[in-house]
């Protein structure tokens, strides 16, 4: 059984829905960047030859964005292509005979027309089965009296199967205008303890015009479904709740491309540049005095670092502060290395109370300078020693700036003075690069973007970066710093809802 997949948004192909002027390889490329997270090639027209040529061009793609690819039905073609794995329908051959052909490191997924049909699967190991069509679809004939499964069959199914350990991803006639109703049903219903992990789609992705903002529409309503278990079944705790958040925040990000104005110092300004594209929001790093206010206005949120100080940068620092506490824009402050001078500390302070700061994110040094209450002191950039009582530090400075402070560190904090945090994720790797931290800045502005709870914003940029540590380290290509970092930004690149729920470490500290 192949465990590790995610199936949330899962693409089902068919390229006679695919829009005039494209080819499927580039509507399946669009739909990845989007949020899809799996692909299966169904093609029921074609003859071998012209499937096996399609599904080297689909796992091309698929492999490019480290996307689990499998085929409909011809497990020919699946090890013609080294595909990911299969998808058997119940008059294809069994589940334990696609194994032995296609060997125990591949993916076997199943439809499953009853729940008999799910229960035998689950007992054969599969990895994930498709449910009976939820609602009519001209993609499959049912027959003219087929009515669909529906949202309480679908329930009924996930009850069946919650002692399994199977995934489930439903199909048929699904879209954007009643997926988050079975969303909502699904969370509101389940009894014992397992919710959906995934819809299969097909023509309201393959057929849109703009197959990228379609998925990036689906992928923030499956951010909804709630990964419950008998212990916090309509009993979310705290804790659950923002990871829920982060995620549905995550594909906002993703839908509406949030532009980060963006002053930073020289060192980082294009891996923050990236960094801010990975994770699905637009980068503009204008520094110029003449036009900062005018970029202030029109962003999603104004990122301010200090690492580059000057008497023009610091003039640009005011002048965007400012014009974005005037538009409503949140404001993100770094104060880089705030405790190495005082000219440096008396810039940072000067700053902070010039303007209405969103987050104030920093080290353990910074923010310790920027409170006054000693303990850990800057190198340079970086921070030594520790802070005593850091959870006291964050939650009273954020009462006393009025703000929302993130200390980042070995255990990140984060207070806005009444909801308190600590994130346990990360890989003592991020060390060993320049500019992690200087990214984080540009995350947060990412979800401080689309997120008014700036604690959400402020958890959703920290862990976008340390759980993307956490999987890049688990490469095999990564050696040392380097190839550490190109992994790193494609897990920024790939991250998802459910990566946020599977991986995120949060205690709360204290939640008013």
């Amino acid at each position: 059984m192949v465990k590790d997949i995610d199936i949330s948004l899962y693409l089902v192909t068919d390229s006679s829905l695919v829009p005039k002027g494209k080819t499927l390889a580039q509507v399946v490329e669009e739909a990845i960047e989007g949020g899809v997270t799996f692909v299966q090639l169904r093609e029921k027209d074609c003859e071998t030859r012209e499937f096996i040529e399609k599904a080297f061009e689909i796992k091309n793609v698929c492999q490019k964005h480290n996307v689990p690819f499998v085929i409909n039905d011809r497990i020919d073609v699946a090890l013609a292509v080294d595909a990911d794995g299969i998808h058997l329908g119940q008059k294809d051959m069994s589940i334990e005979m696609a194994k032995k052909i296609l060997g125990p490191n591949k993916i076997i997924g199943i439809t499953a027309e009853t729940n008999e049909q799910a229960i035998e699967a689950a007992k054969a190991g599969a990895d994930y089965i498709g449910s009976l069509a939820i609602y009519p679809t001209p993609t499959k004939d049912m027959g003219e009296n087929f009515k669909g499964l529906g949202k309480e069959g679908l329930v009924d199914l996930l009850d069946t199967l919650y002692e399994y350990d199977m995934k489930v991803v439903a199909i048929g006639g699904i879209n954007a205008t009643n997926l988050d109703e079975i969303v909502d049903y699904c969370n509101k219903n389940i009894k014992k303890g397992k919710n959906l992990d995934g819809v299969a789609i097909v023509s309201a992705i393959i057929a849109a015009p703009d197959s990228k903002k379609a998925s990036a529409e689906l992928a923030s309503m499956m951010a909804k479904i709630e990964k419950v278990n008998t212990e916090t079944l309509n009993a979310a705790t705290p804790d659950y709740e923002i990871v829920k958040k982060v995620g549905e925040a995550l594909y906002r990000i993703k839908e509406n491309s949030p532009l980060i104005h963006t002053l930073t110092n020289f060192v980082v300004m294009n891996d923050t540049a990236n960094g801010t594209i990975e994770i699905g929001g637009s980068p503009c790093m204008a520094h110029a005095v003449g036009e900062v206010e005018e970029f202030a206005t029109i962003a999603g949120c104004v990122v301010i670092n200090v690492g580059s100080l000057s008497p023009e940068f610091n003039d640009s620092f005011y002048l965007a502060g400012r014009a974005a506490e005037r538009a409503g824009t949140p404001v993100v402050f770094d104060p880089v290395a705030a405790g190495a001078t005082h000219y440096r500390l008396a810039t940072c302070k000067s700053l902070l109370s010039s303007f209405k700061v969103t987050v104030l994110k920093g080290n353990a040094g910074e923010i310790s300078a920027i409170a006054g209450f000693g303990g850990a002191v800057s190198k340079g950039v970086d921070s030594t020693g520790t802070v005593e009582k850091p959870y006291e530090l964050v939650s009273k400075l954020a009462t006393k700036l009025n703000t929302c402070v993130c200390m980042t560190g070995a255990v990140d904090y984060i207070s806005d003075g009444k909801k308190t945090i600590s994130l346990h994720n990360g890989d003592k790797m991020l060390e060993n690069i320049t500019g992690s931290g200087c990214t984080v800045g540009n995350l947060v502005g990412c979800f401080a973007a689309i997120e008014k709870d700036p604690v959400i914003a402020a958890a959703g940029g920290v862990l976008s970066m340390s759980i993307a540590a956490e999987l890049a380290m688990k490469q095999p290509i990564v050696r040392g710093p380097r190839t550490f970092f190109a992994a790193l930004h494609d897990e920024l690149y790939l991250l998802t809802a459910e990566k946020f729920q599977k991986y995120a470490k949060i205690h709360v500290e204290s939640w008013e």
